[in-house]
């Protein structure tokens, strides 16, 4: 029985790259197979085209590239025969799509979310409604090509890179490079010490391109700065200066093999066509190419907190590194991330919800990267049959990802009248931190819950409520600026049996 299954659509693949190329793709993919044979892995590819293949699965082939509902589902006919304890997409979303989730929170300009989280829950694709897929309970990566690439090179070397690459020292990982926008700089350091105990990070301004290539070395990258759609840099802040902090460009010549990156901007992991920049790759793209390993980010508008403290994608991709650095595979560490995230976070806040659905995990999630260390650690790993192991570890990683979600509530349906007396106090609230406070930019939503959550409302006879303030700053920036991404507030307020019990204020990354 598979580990480990590397979904392909063959079709697809020979229709971007052209049939002569399939076969240089294919090839790759069995030096990976071979690669992880030799770590005790049993991989194998399964084409979701070809409906031979699929029936082996009980599943139905895969037509249409764009048909998302049946990728899901073709991927969840694979899980459900092999319990594969890692799932691998092949290539981008040109070539197994994305799954178009709907944005919680609506008013701040994304018209979706792009996400993968729907391939990492059990849930059948019955809704767009990123809560249904809350309960993530399988290791899912990808392994993306560039978008758009007429020939397979691209592919061909991140698949090696997986096959290749050999997990370091701890201490390796250790070595850290923390980029934070001036505005985030107390935010950023809390995170930093929080994954490496250490609070060392730059700031932008003052660094920046084109001499940050140099500060690139280390094997370990956080990065919280500015994003903008379709764009091939990030931006830091200092009140209205958002100077270029890096550009692909500066990865492409800084960027060392091996090298593992969560960052927390908006668009992080957009993995656009480098054609629509005039041939400039994604930051992702740029970090994979140089031989990065790991890539954390996010498809669209992020949030954390204007100043000090983490929320919101500090966490996601903070709890992410923080695992990784124990010892698990990327993969683990990023499902363990979402889990805890879910646990931990009230998620009857719309842009919780978002944030969980939107980061993706580019690269093999299978990879280790710091191995056991010291001779008791070594004698225990000699001693332990992995498969077993890893085969005990995704029983729990079910089980706690089911009871993560069982244990939230959820944003409900939107409310159609407004909640007067709740939405004045809002808007009053808001309007002393600064913001318009203007009626038309509020969201009110029932709480809803999973099954635990839900069944003690209903037992202790209460309602709660969600309600959110989304602004948008469209004053024009300084024309030196190159900055064109989102400038967002939002106000979150909580309110139980119509009492205001929290209220908490994110700005977009």
């Amino acid at each position: 029985m598979a580990n480990k299954i590397i979904v392909a659509n063959c079709l697809v693949l020979q229709k971007k790259y052209g049939g002569q190329n399939l076969k240089a793709i294919l090839d790759a993919v069995h030096r990976l197979i071979a690669a992880d044979k030799l770590r005790g892995i049993a991989s194998q590819v399964v084409d979701i085209s070809s409906a031979a293949q699929m029936k082996k699965y009980r599943g139905k082939a895969v037509t249409s590239q764009k048909n998302e509902p049946q990728a899901k589902n073709a991927i969840d006919a694979i899980y459900a025969a092999t319990k594969a304890d890692y799932l691998v997409l092949l290539d981008g979303p040109d070539v197994i799509p994305h799954l178009t989730l709907d944005n919680p929170a609506g008013k701040d300009g994304d018209p979706n979310v792009p996400s993968d989280l729907p391939y990492a829950s059990d849930a059948p694709f019955a809704s767009r409604n990123p809560a249904r897929y809350a309960a993530a309970t399988r290791v899912v990566g990808r392994i993306a090509g560039l978008t758009g690439a007429k020939e397979p090179s691209y592919l061909v070397k991140q698949i090696d890179t997986a096959a290749k690459y050999k997990s370091l020292r701890r201490a390796d990982y250790l070595s850290h490079f923390g980029l934070s926008a001036w505005q985030w700089r107390k935010s950023t350091a809390e995170s930093v010490k929080a994954i490496f105990d250490s609070r060392k990070i730059v700031t932008c301004p003052s660094v920046g391109t084109p001499k940050i290539w140099k500060l690139l070395s280390p094997l370990t990258h956080f990065i919280n700065c500015h994003g903008a759609d379709t764009d091939p840099q990030f931006c830091g802040q200092r009140g209205r200066g958002y100077p270029v902090a890096m550009t692909s460009g500066d990865v492409a010549k800084g960027a060392r093999r091996n090298t593992i990156v969560a960052a927390e901007c908006c668009y992080g992991s957009q993995l656009f066509d480098p054609a629509m920049t005039d041939g400039q790759w994604p930051i992702a793209n740029s970090y994979l190419g140089a031989g990065a390993i790991a890539f954390l980010g996010s498809s669209t508008i992020a949030y954390g907190p204007s100043g000090a403290g983490n929320e919101y994608a500090d966490l996601l991709t903070q709890f992410f590194l923080v695992d990784v650095l124990r010892g698990a595979s990327i993969g683990r560490a990023f499902l363990q991330a979402r889990q805890k995230f879910v646990l931990s976070q009230k998620m009857e806040d719309p842009v919780n919800v978002k944030t969980l659905a939107q980061f993706i995990l580019l690269g093999d999630p299978s990879l280790h990267p710091c191995r056991a260390e010291g001779a008791d650690a070594r004698a225990i790993a000699e001693g332990v049959d992995k498969t077993a192991a890893r085969a005990t570890r995704r029983i729990f990683l079910k089980a706690a990802g089911q009871n993560a979600a069982d244990s939230s509530g959820f944003p409900g349906k939107m409310l159609a009248r407004r909640q007067t007396g709740l939405h004045q106090q809002v808007l009053k609230i808001a309007r002393k931190r600064g913001f318009r406070g203007k009626q038309q930019g509020i969201d009110s939503f029932d709480v809803v819950g999973g099954a635990d959550y839900g069944r003690e409302l209903k037992a202790r006879g209460v309602t709660q409520k969600v309600i959110m303030l989304v602004e948008h700053d469209r004053s024009k920036l300084p024309s030196k600026n190159a900055y064109k991404g989102p400038r967002i507030r939002i106000l979150v307020a909580h309110a139980h049996d119509n009492r205001l019990i929290r209220i908490a204020e994110y700005v977009s990354r």
